[in-house]
């Protein structure tokens, strides 16, 4: 039992000192929007007191840790959300949240009001944009909607983009902040992630052009569409990426 009291106490120094390390770089933005824009989506504007520090053009991927409370040890909880579009101009980000099944974070967002001060850490990069193709094909399901539109915005004019943005519900689907509906969109009911590879083979064959891949979907789609692409359209390993940040903590 003593054994048990003392790990249960080093585990909580350690999480201490760690969340010490990540607030170094504490920053503050006031809320002058917020809207439930889906059924499982939340759009969020932070106006930042100084501007962030980012690089759209390598990295078209970003999230934001914001501090939605403290823990019962008085430790700050951490939610990283999906950057959607900042304005350097006005020091204004576009953010998005998706927050089931997170109660935690659905009683934060139930709290929020215009002009609220919250806070939040630097911008954690989530894609390296190493190189430009002639070709893309993203693919993911409706949480990958504010990545994809950050990431095909910031594309060459001559890159071409296929994309396959899939949902076993329908409503989860919103324009990119210019009220655009660039992508093509699938329901998939009944849902299954053989359904939705199903669906993608039926509609798309491989290009001869150079080609990359990004996956956003949930593991499982993940890894299906993986092992296709590896099989059927013989890809290197440097052609596919995968992006994961559903749920993020």
């Amino acid at each position: 039992m003593k054994e048990q009291m003392m790990k249960i106490k080093y585990n909580i120094i350690l999480k201490i000192c760690k969340m010490k390390s990540e607030l170094r770089n504490i920053n503050r933005g006031e809320i002058v929007y917020h809207k439930k824009m889906t059924t499982t989506s939340w759009h969020l504007k932070i106006r930042t007191i100084f501007p962030m520090e980012l690089d759209i053009d390598k990295n078209p991927g970003y999230v934001i840790p914001v501090m939605i409370g403290y823990d019962i040890q008085g430790i700050p909880v951490l939610r990283r959300f999906m950057l959607w579009s900042y304005d350097a101009m006005r020091n204004i980000a576009d953010i998005t949240i998706h927050p089931s099944p997170d109660k935690e974070l659905y009683n934060w967002l139930g709290d929020l009001q215009n002009g609220k001060i919250i806070k939040w850490m630097n911008p954690e990069e989530m894609v390296l944009q190493e190189s430009n193709a002639d070709c893309y094909y993203l693919i993911g399901n409706a949480d990958a909607q504010s990545f994809f539109y950050q990431f095909n915005r910031n594309l060459p004019f001559s890159s071409m983009v296929n994309s396959f943005i899939y949902s076993r519900h329908t409503g989860e689907f919103f324009p990119d902040v210019d009220g655009s509906y660039p992508f093509n969109y699938h329901i998939i009911y009944p849902y299954s992630p053989e359904r939705v590879l199903d669906l993608f083979k039926n509609d798309f064959i491989r290009t001869n052009k150079d080609f990359k891949i990004i996956l956003a979907g949930n593991d499982e789609v993940n890894k299906l569409f993986t092992n296709f692409f590896k099989k059927e359209w013989e890809t290197r390993e440097d052609q596919v990426r995968i992006v994961n940040f559903n749920n993020p903590y």
